[in-house]
């Protein structure tokens, strides 16, 4: 309630202001000539107007801000003509009453019938103009909240479609390769011609499975392959890869790309020297693709570690119930990847 014009001190203040001076002035032109309104203006009067519209929009506020926290625990769709009954029957009663109070004992006399339905009609229209007013900005802001959160929503989609795309591209790999490239063009460009073939070939892998629900194995075993002969330009050519497909089948498929980033994670993690090669073995077993390596681990892990592991989960669990595992037992470190398989229908003819 805090965010609406009604509970500003502003419009709290000056509102009544403008608006009993505007009716006081109504009521003296309903039974007068413009002519007779200077004879019969009194301040006094204009005061009281005043201060009775003043103690109309308050009462009605309040009654607003009660509805509004009673609907909120107690949601129903009789809740708005609820509150504008309730705070035009509440608010005009009570000034009707100040009204009569004020007749009988600073005027001398009581209001007559005529009087009595003017000032009902004028007081009921106030409160009702008040919850229009209300209902206008509630409405308003609701819309304005409705399109925000859209907004939001479409920053948040464009922010993860972002992310991706820079997971899918890799800048750290990009980097780290250009920066590799430069150094053997200086001493072998045979080798140089043949490194830019292998970063070409990984970056052409990403973008032309990059729409690709699922790929066969042998595809991710040659991308894989590919990024360890990027890598091993840094790591002293000390990376070897093993792996066997014993068992596997011709439905077998990974998503995209992820052999290549877990590779590229357990590679990141592990502390490597150019004394000892660091062995990778892949193999199958049972329903996952298993992948160890020797525990070494870095003493800072990788941040973009977790979110690519987070992301293969989420994209796993949309097409298997099996999880992504990792495991560290004893001195070997295993990451496990769900295998999928694809069902087809083959059709006889009878």
């Amino acid at each position: 309630m805090k965010r609406y014009f009604i509970n500003h001190p502003v419009f709290r203040i000056i509102a009544p202001v403008i608006y009993g001076i505007l009716i006081y002035l109504l009521i003296l032109l309903i039974n007068n000539s413009i002519a007779q309104v200077n004879e019969i203006f009194s301040s006094q009067e204009v005061y009281i107007f005043i201060a009775l519209t003043a103690f109309t929009f308050e009462s009605c506020r309040l009654i607003i801000i009660l509805f509004r926290r009673y609907e909120q625990n107690n949601p129903t769709r009789f809740y708005l003509p609820l509150q504008i009954i309730s705070s035009t029957g509440i608010s005009v009663g009570l000034v009707m009453l100040c009204l009569t109070l004020y007749f009988a004992y600073a005027v001398g006399f009581s209001m007559s019938d005529t009087q009595t339905i003017l000032f009902t009609a004028i007081f009921s229209v106030t409160a009702l103009l008040y919850n229009i007013l209300y209902l206008s900005h509630y409405y308003l802001q609701k819309e304005n909240t409705l399109k925000l959160q859209s907004e939001m929503q479409q920053r948040e989609i464009l922010e993860m479609e972002m992310n991706e795309f820079q997971q899918d591209i890799n800048p750290d790999l990009l980097y780290e390769s250009l920066e590799n490239l430069i150094g053997i063009m200086y001493r072998d460009i045979d080798k140089a011609e043949e490194y830019i073939d292998s970063l070409a070939s990984a970056y052409r892998y990403v973008l032309t499975n990059r729409h690709q629900e699922i790929v066969p194995l042998s595809a991710e075993i040659d991308a894989a392959k590919n990024l360890i002969r990027i890598l091993n330009e840094k790591y002293f050519g000390q990376l070897k890869f093993d792996y066997t497909l014993d068992g596997a089948t011709d439905d077998a498929r990974l998503i995209p790309g992820s052999l290549p980033i877990v590779l590229e994670s357990i590679i990141r993690n592990s502390i490597i020297t150019r004394f000892e090669p660091f062995s990778i073995n892949c193999y199958l077993e049972d329903d996952y693709m298993v992948i160890q390596s020797r525990l070494n681990d870095r003493l800072i892990s990788y941040s973009g570690s977790k979110t690519a592991f987070a992301r293969l989960q989420k994209s796993y669990s949309l097409y298997s119930d099996l999880p992504l595992i990792q495991v560290k037992a004893y001195q070997d470190s295993y990451i496990k990847i769900p295998v999928l398989k694809v069902e087809e229908a083959v059709a006889t003819n009878k």
